[in-house]
């Protein structure tokens, strides 16, 4: 292979996943990939894209080696093809906001609903874990919570937060946790904590991205 043929060669393959990134729908469905395997209808939902369109764009990810695919019956089930593919959608969102520093400041914003909803940091938050101050709490979908979920962390979905806010302690801290930085489940938790009497927090992270403790699979295996 001539020298210059071997650059195109590497070039072209290394622009062959920049490409797939390249479509803001296709990095969302990753992005929900990163809290584990889904159905193509579950990521039509999600993505309020049409099933056609989103089984197209998870074939551009597939073609690239982003994502993996199986069949359980008659669901096709699609999850991230290994850690270092949430590893690189973390890097790129560091990236973005740090070359566009109005990205945080509309995040903040939004999931902050003005400075409503109070934020605590991760070394906050480990601290107060540790010291028996508070409990953390995972609002995200009930599988979501199975496939990966932060160490010490109760699984109570959003969508059954009000019937379930006798389960909580009275007299700590509530840390509640979604997606990440840029999902909004935590901040809706927060506000119906906040409206019953609950001293009530946002963690800005999740577990395809959190500092704060180990992370577990749904087996109870350490993750990192």
């Amino acid at each position: 292979m001539e020298a210059r043929e071997f650059k195109n060669f590497a070039y072209g393959h290394f622009t062959k996943i920049s490409k797939a990134l390249s479509s803001p729908r296709r990095f969302e469905l990753l992005d929900y990939l990163a809290q584990g395997p889904k159905t193509v209808e579950r990521l039509a939902k999600e993505t309020h894209m049409s099933v056609a369109n989103t089984s197209q764009h998870l074939q551009s990810l597939r073609e690239a080696r982003l994502v993996v695919s199986s069949k359980v019956k008659n669901h096709h089930y699609y999850e991230l093809a290994d850690n270092e593919v949430a590893e690189l959608l973390q890097l790129t969102k560091r990236l973005a906001e740090r070359q566009f520093p109005d990205m945080g400041e509309v995040r903040t914003m939004e999931t902050t609903a003005g400075g409503s909803v109070p934020v605590i940091s991760s070394a906050e938050a480990l601290e107060d874990l540790a010291s028996g101050r508070a409990v953390l709490i995972d609002v995200r979908a009930e599988d979501e919570y199975a496939s990966r979920h932060l160490t010490d962390a109760v699984s109570i979905p959003l969508s059954q937060l009000e019937e379930k806010l006798e389960q909580l302690p009275v007299g700590k801290k509530v840390i509640a946790y979604c997606r990440g930085a840029y999902c909004l489940y935590a901040s809706d938790a927060v506000r119906v904590l906040r409206g019953r009497g609950f001293e009530a927090y946002r963690l800005d992270e999740g577990p395809a991205d959190s500092a704060i403790s180990r992370e577990i699979d749904a087996d109870g295996r350490e993750i990192r």
